[in-house]
């Protein structure tokens, strides 16, 4: 039986997990795109100082935004009042319909 080539293996004496080869193969994109970026900038400005300071804006996807919530309170306060007003003010501040919808979500701040 023939053995394989040196180029299919990590080490010869050494066991290489399958999820190991993986991550080298195709490492984790962890950049944020500019419009994303540009959201996170003017999240005060858009918010204000009370809001910003009990958020935290986890990820865009698909024009939902997440947004992580100090409080269950300050959730319930910004989906029934708030939550198109700051939709429509992002889209203003991009030029275009970037932002659809946002969930809110209790966690670290």
């Amino acid at each position: 039986m023939e053995e394989l080539p040196e180029r299919y293996f990590d080490s010869k004496n050494k066991v290489v997990r399958l999820g190991q080869l993986l991550k080298q193969a195709f490492p984790k994109k962890k950049s944020i795109d500019k419009n994303c970026q540009k959201v996170m900038s003017v999240w005060s400005e858009v918010v204000g100082n009370e809001i910003y300071k009990s958020t935290k804006i986890t990820g865009i996807k698909n024009g939902i935004m997440r947004v992580n919530v100090e409080s269950s309170t300050m959730i319930h306060y910004l989906t029934n009042f708030e939550k198109y007003a700051i939709i429509h003010k992002i889209n203003n501040v991009m030029g275009m319909k970037y932002i659809e919808d946002i969930r809110f979500k209790t966690g670290v701040t």
